[in-house]
């Protein structure tokens, strides 16, 4: 008789049979039920998690853009992580001329690398954008020329390292930021079409800050250059 022979069976015991052949217990079933629902629950928590990575990543690439004004162009472009431009405005600068923001009252608008760091509505120019002037350049030029002190280069890079805005009161200035032209009469129109007017910041026609709004939120680069 082989070892594979059904009548094999016949000559075991009957308890044996039962032990070999019978349900499995009650308690090794449920061991087994819970170890499939705790492999299943860990696929789930895996694929989820993955899915929220992916949509992060992808929602991270399609908000990637900076703010690129060029000052002797007049312009303010959105640019896109791929470096596409994706919009285009027409801008007014500080009344100061070219070169980089020195001092309180010298009306430049500074160059380099900012962030959008505030937004106030109903401003005296419609829409106020702020910037976090002055940088660590900034800073490190002020303190070099004795314009500030060390606690005040202190306070303004611990004020950049928190993302805040840095202090607005030394002597190197601040307000700086983006905005509108206020009431919009056609002379004023005329002037912010021809002229740099503003004190030091960058200033677009009124429905063209709201339009430009969609790109930005707190963190957003800003690359100022001449």
């Amino acid at each position: 008789m082989s070892k594979n022979d059904p009548r094999i069976f016949a000559t075991l015991p009957t308890k044996i049979f039962e032990k070999m052949n019978g349900p499995i217990p009650r308690d090794r079933a449920i061991r087994n039920n819970k170890y499939y629902q705790i492999l299943m629950l860990s696929f789930l928590i895996i694929v989820l998690i993955m899915s929220l990575l992916v949509s992060h990543v992808a929602s991270a690439e399609e908000t990637a853009h900076h703010i690129l004004i060029s000052k002797s162009s007049r312009q303010l472009s959105v640019i896109s992580a791929k470096g596409v431009t994706l919009k285009t405005y027409s801008i007014a600068s500080g009344r100061g001329g070219p070169g980089d923001k020195y001092r309180l009252g010298d009306q430049k608008t500074p160059t380099g690398r900012y962030k959008v760091s505030g937004f106030k509505p109903n401003s005296d120019f419609f829409y106020f954008i702020r910037l976090n002037y002055p940088n660590e350049n900034d800073a490190l030029r002020g303190f070099r020329d004795r314009l500030i002190n060390k606690r005040q280069y202190d306070a303004i890079l611990e004020a950049l390292d928190n993302n805040m805005t840095p202090p607005q009161d030394t002597k190197l200035g601040g307000a700086i930021g983006i905005h509108g032209i206020g009431d919009e009469s056609q002379s004023k129109i005329n002037m912010h079409n021809t002229l740099d007017w503003t004190q030091g910041c960058i200033a677009l026609r009124n429905h063209e800050l709201e339009d430009l709004l969609a790109f930005l939120s707190v963190g957003i680069h800003v690359v100022i250059k001449d």
